[in-house]
């Protein structure tokens, strides 16, 4: 009976003390992790400006300088207009339940019913200004330690960019000599595929934003631009970038225009969403890394009830590494037994 590759049993280690890490030490991993993601979108931007420059050193700079001052402008942004737009939101949220339900709903009659609707209408509106209150703290609270770690992100993933090309050298020192070549090309298709699905999600980041720019401008609302990039920057967290992305554009959406700006606001989005879960998703998961949706999905619960939100970051790379080593070694292995 034939024995199973050793490179096996050195790639499930090291994948169980990566799990173990990131549960010990969160941030310390959760920091990595995220750097390894922006390498992958580095390395698939480089490729690109590597059209136009010989050295690999340059391109990596220009795409590192491209990536980084897009998320930079998107953080940057972000909290002056929260700031901008709270009082608006505040006021508009006050009048709105100090008003009389029968100006609101001239079609009841029934006082117990108005009663009922006044006393719920208070109620939301205590509620939503103390939520608006604790999210801007806690905002305000979170700045020092975002620019803490955008600053690590950016130092230590352009580094991984760099000398990912020497990165070869150290492979004799981590898995098994005899198996040192096959072990090599697993790695190579392994990381083709996470740059592909990287690349996909890239491209449906830059559409999300390109319809979510167009929406809002057609709607007049303002920030067109900015809540555009927001939603393609947020983009690259699956399933939930786009209520992330909701937050400030339900916040400029009623203090521009009032319950009509939350509307316009959750229709764009929604259409950017239906957009992305029905035809750009499945292209990016079917085509180009071949996952089933529902397995990305119950993937993406599971690890986020672990890890919380850095979960649902690692929840397709994750199952594209599993089936990485299922199909190169445990089927292999299968077959011959």
């Amino acid at each position: 009976m034939r024995k199973m590759d050793p490179a096996f049993y050195f790639l499930i280690l090291y994948i169980l003390l990566y799990m173990i890490a990131l549960k010990m030490i969160p941030v310390t991993a959760g920091a990595f992790s995220v750097a390894l993601l922006f390498v992958l979108i580095i390395e698939n931007l480089s490729r690109f400006f590597g059209r136009f420059f010989r050295k690999r050193w340059v391109s990596v700079l220009i795409s590192s300088l491209v990536f980084y001052g897009i998320l930079s402008y998107s953080i940057y942004r972000v909290f002056p207009i929260l700031f901008e737009q709270w009082k608006s939101v505040s006021g508009f949220v006050q009048s709105f339940s100090g008003k009389s339900p029968s100006d609101l709903f001239p079609f009841v009659e029934n006082e117990q019913i108005l009663s009922m609707i006044k006393s719920s209408m208070d109620k939301i509106g205590e509620v939503f200004t103390g939520f608006l209150g604790q999210l801007l703290t806690k905002l305000v609270s979170m700045i020092p330690d975002m620019i803490t770690a955008t600053l690590l992100l950016v130092v230590s993933s352009t580094y991984i960019v760099i000398v990912l090309p020497r990165l070869k050298a150290a492979l004799p020192y981590m898995f098994p000599r005899s198996t040192l070549e096959r072990t090599e090309e697993f790695l190579k298709v392994m990381y083709s595929d996470m740059r592909k699905f990287v690349g996909g999600q890239m491209f449906n980041a830059v559409m999300v934003g390109i319809v979510v720019w167009i929406g809002m401008e057609i709607f007049g609302i303002k920030y067109a631009g900015f809540l555009g990039i927001l939603s393609g920057v947020t983009d690259f967290i699956p399933f939930l970038g786009v209520f992330i992305a909701a937050v400030p554009a339900i916040f400029i959406g009623i203090s521009g225009q009032g319950i009509w700006g939350v509307v316009k606001v959750i229709i764009v989005l929604t259409v950017a969403n239906q957009l992305e879960g029905w035809v750009l998703a499945p292209k990016v998961l079917g085509d180009r890394v071949k996952l089933n949706w529902f397995v990305v999905l119950v993937t993406m619960l599971a690890l986020s009830e672990i890890y919380g939100a850095i979960g649902v970051l690692i929840s397709v790379p994750f199952l594209i590494i599993l089936r990485d080593i299922w199909r190169n070694y445990v089927s292999e292995y299968l077959k011959k037994i």
